[in-house]
C-alpha cells in the first residue's frame, strides 16, 4: 500500500489492529477488545470504536509501535544502501537495494516493515499518520477526559518528529501529508523540528523527563541537518546536563513478526551480513568494541556469503535476538552532535569522552579538517547500524564502498544512489505530485 493509500485507509476511519494488539497486553480483556472481535473486515476496526478518550493510551502506544517497526526496517534498508550491510540472500527483490541501483518501483516503497525486503515508505508514512492522529485527538480532548493527556501528547509528538526525521534523512524527496505535495528533506526537517518543539513543551508541562530528553535530542539531530549548529549543540548539551547517560530504545519482541528486531532478523535468517569496511576495526591497534563483529563461520541464505554479525544485535544466529532493543537516541549521539557542531578542541574533548567510555586510546587532535574527518569516522563507529550512516554519506559526500561501477555479485555493477526516490506508487496515486 502506498503512502496515500495508507492515509486514505485511516481517513476512512480504519485502524490497524496489529499495531494495537501487539503492544498493549495491559488493556487485555477491556471492552475495546470485545468490540474488535465483532469487526467484519479482518485486520481492521472502525476508528470510532477506538478513537475515544478512554483509549488515549492505546492510540499513543499504537503510534509508537508503528514507529518502532518502521525504525527497524529503515536501519536495514539504509544499512544496505549506505555501505553498512551487504546482502547475503537469494531474493532478487533485494539486489537493487544492495547494489545501489534502486528504482522508484523497488519494494522499499510498497512493502510493509515486516516483509522481505522490508519496506520503509509506507511504514514511515503510517508512523507519521498514527502519531499525528493521536496528537490531533489529544489536543481536542481535555485533561478531565484523559488524566495523563499532556504526557501522552509529548510522546506522540516526539515519535512524529522522529518519523519525519527518518523520512527526511532517507528520502531524496517525499510526501508527508495525505495527497500533499512533494517536499524536500529541508522542508521535512522543518516539520520535524516543529513536532519536537511541541513535544518539548508538553513534556516540560507534564514533568516527563524521558520524553523531554528524547525530543530535545531529536531536535538537536534535525537542527544539525538544517545547519543550525548553535541550536544543535545547545540541545545536545541540555540533554547531557539533565542526564549524562540518557538513552531511549525502541522495544522489540519475539511474539510477532511486526515486533521483531529487524536487524537481528536479517542476521539470523542470513539475509544480510556486516559489510567488509566495518569488520575488524581498531583504534591504534586495539579492537574497537563499538563495532564489534564476529565471523560465525556460517553462510547466508545464498549458501556462499559468510555471515558476520554485529554483536550489538546478538553474538549468535538465534531468534532470541529478535527481542533486543534498538537505540533511538542516546547520550553518545549527544556528544557527537556537540563535536560536529562546535569542532576544534571541543570536538576532541567529546570524542575522548566516548573513547574513554570504551577504554580506547585518546584522540590527539589535528587541524580543523582532520578533526572534522575524525568526527565523521567516530559517528560511523559509535552509531553503527542505528540509522545514521546513510544520511552522513549524503551530508558529507563520503565515498561509497564498493565504488560505483564495480562488479556486483549478482550481475551488473554498483550504482551511486545515496537516497530513496519518491516511490512510483505515490506519483501514480497522488494528483498533487
Amino acid at each position: 500500500m502506498n503512502m496515500n493509500g495508507t492515509h486514505q485507509t485511516h481517513r476512512r476511519a480504519a485502524v490497524r489492529i496489529c499495531g494495537l494488539l501487539a503492544v498493549t497486553a495491559a488493556v487485555a480483556g477491556c471492552e475495546v477488545f470485545d468490540r474488535l472481535l465483532q469487526v467484519e473486515a479482518p485486520g481492521f476496526v472502525d476508528a470510532g470504536e477506538v478513537e475515544v478518550p478512554e483509549n488515549a493510551n492505546l492510540l499513543v502506544t499504537g503510534a509508537i509501535a508503528d514507529f518502532e517497526c518502521a525504525l527497524g526496517a529503515y536501519i536495514v534498508n539504509s544499512g544496505l544502501l549506505g555501505n553498512e550491510l551487504h546482502d547475503a540472500s537469494v531474493t532478487a527483490a533485494r539486489f537493487s537495494l544492495d547494489a545501489r541501483t534502486i528504482e522508484p518501483s523497488s519494494p522499499y516503497g510498497t512493502n510493509s516493515c515486516a516483509e522481505n525486503p522490508p519496506g520503509i515508505y509506507s511504514p514511515l508514512a503510517t508512523a507519521i499518520w498514527s502519531s499525528n492522529n493521536a496528537i490531533e485527538h489529544l489536543e481536542t480532548w481535555t485533561d478531565g477526559e484523559v488524566a495523563n493527556r499532556t504526557a501522552l501528547l509529548g510522546q506522540a509528538a516526539a515519535h512524529s518528529g522522529y518519523a519525519h526525521t527518518l523520512m527526511g534523512e532517507g528520502f531524496c524527496s517525499s510526501v508527508i501529508e495525505p495527497l500533499g505535495p512533494e517536499v524536500t528533506p529541508t522542508q521535512i526537517f522543518t516539520v520535524a523540528e516543529a513536532r519536537f518543539d511541541r513535544s518539548i513543551a508538553a513534556a516540560q508541562a507534564a514533568g516527563d523527563d524521558n520524553t523531554l530528553n528524547l525530543a530535545t535530542l531529536g531536535r538537536a539531530r534535525v537542527r544539525l541537518n538544517l545547519g543550525n549548529m548553535a541550536g544543535a549543540s545547545a540541545d545536545a548539551r541540555a540533554v547531557l546536563e539533565r542526564d549524562p547517560t540518557f538513552a531511549h530504545h525502541a522495544t522489540a519482541s519475539t511474539a510477532e513478526a511486526r515486533r521483531n528486531n529487524r536487524i537481528a532478523t536479517e542476521f539470523n535468517l542470513g539475509r544480510s551480513t556486516v559489510a567488509p569496511m566495518f569488520r575488524d576495526l581498531t583504534v591504534d591497534g586495539e579492537p574497537d568494541p563499538r563495532v564489534e563483529v564476529i565471523n560465525t563461520e556460517t553462510t547466508g541464505h545464498d549458501g556462499t556469503t559468510i555471515m558476520w554479525l554485529a554483536t550489538k544485535y546478538g553474538a549468535a544466529r538465534t531468534t532470541a535476538n529478535y527481542s533486543l532493543p534498538i537505540p533511538v537516541a542516546t547520550w553518545r549521539e549527544a556528544h557527537l552532535i556537540i563535536a560536529e557542531a562546535e569542532g576544534g578542541q571541543t570536538a576532541v574533548d567529546h570524542i575522548n569522552i566516548l573513547r574513554a567510555h570504551h577504554d580506547l586510546p585518546a584522540y590527539a587532535g589535528g587541524t580543523e579538517g582532520e578533526i572534522q574527518e575524525q568526527v565523521i569516522e567516530e559517528r560511523s563507529r559509535e552509531l553503527y547500524l542505528e540509522g545514521h550512516h546513510l544520511n552522513d554519506l549524503r551530508r558529507f559526500d563520503l565515498s561509497q564502498v564498493p565504488a560505483p561501477g564495480d562488479d556486483y555479485r549478482q550481475g551488473g555493477v554498483y550504482g551511486d544512489a545515496r537516497c530513496f526516490p519518491l516511490p512510483a506508487v505515490e506519483r501514480a496515486a497522488n494528483p498533487n505530485v
